[in-house]
């Protein structure tokens, strides 16, 4: 599977950075003094170091030290949105229409070329329990690049997939080249769903 560089600061930064300002300050404002180096901090007391660089570098240190808590959380997020997405075609190839149902919201927007968007839950089921129970499919996703801002992401990718009757005969090659836009909500329980999927084929139709 392909990976990406990931952006390490997103908009849900800006909460923890604004915090950790506001702690420094009211306990410079309320003592007179910084606050101590924070366990982890990368500030160390120097020889010579008056009171504003100590303020200066304990501040530096502490948000050193939750950009890198954020940078953690924002890698988890980016990989159980593209574990999800493995999901996706694990359901497929395995059959599983339940299982692919819970990987897409309640209100999930599809978009498929060639046809009206698909709304809802029930509309996806509605569409697709005839390809599950008739087809055996095979599907394959690479990842290009994945983004995280708060409880919002997304993805693009490229895949490939394939269907074969149960009731025998030949195989069909659905998409031998397709890409996809998916926007992913992160759920109460934590979880990653996709809300909106759009895609279509990078080949062209056959006239």
């Amino acid at each position: 599977m392909k990976t990406r560089m990931k952006k390490l600061i997103s908009i849900g930064t800006i909460p923890v950075l604004a915090l950790a300002l506001l702690v420094v300050l009211g306990t410079v404002l309320e003592t007179g003094s910084a606050p101590a180096a924070v366990s982890g901090s990368l500030y160390a007391a120097q020889a010579g170091d008056t009171e504003t660089d100590g303020t200066a570098k304990k501040f530096q240190g502490t948000i050193s030290m939750y950009l890198t808590e954020v940078k953690v959380d924002v890698e988890a997020d980016i990989a159980a949105i593209e574990d999800a997405m493995n999901q996706y075609a694990l359901a497929l190839n395995t059959g599983d229409l339940e299982l692919w149902l819970s990987l897409h919201t309640d209100d999930i927007v599809k978009m498929g070329p060639g046809a009206p968007a698909i709304f809802g839950i029930e509309d996806l089921r509605a569409h697709n329990e005839s390809g599950f129970d008739n087809f055996t499919f095979e599907m394959t996703i690479y990842p290009e690049e994945t983004q995280v801002s708060g409880d919002l992401g997304y993805n693009w990718c490229t895949y490939t997939v394939s269907m074969t009757p149960k009731a025998g005969g030949e195989t069909i090659i659905a998409e031998p080249d397709g890409k996809a836009l998916g926007i992913y909500k992160r759920q109460a329980d934590g979880s990653w769903k996709l809300s909106h999927d759009c895609y279509n084929s990078n080949v062209p139709p056959p006239q």
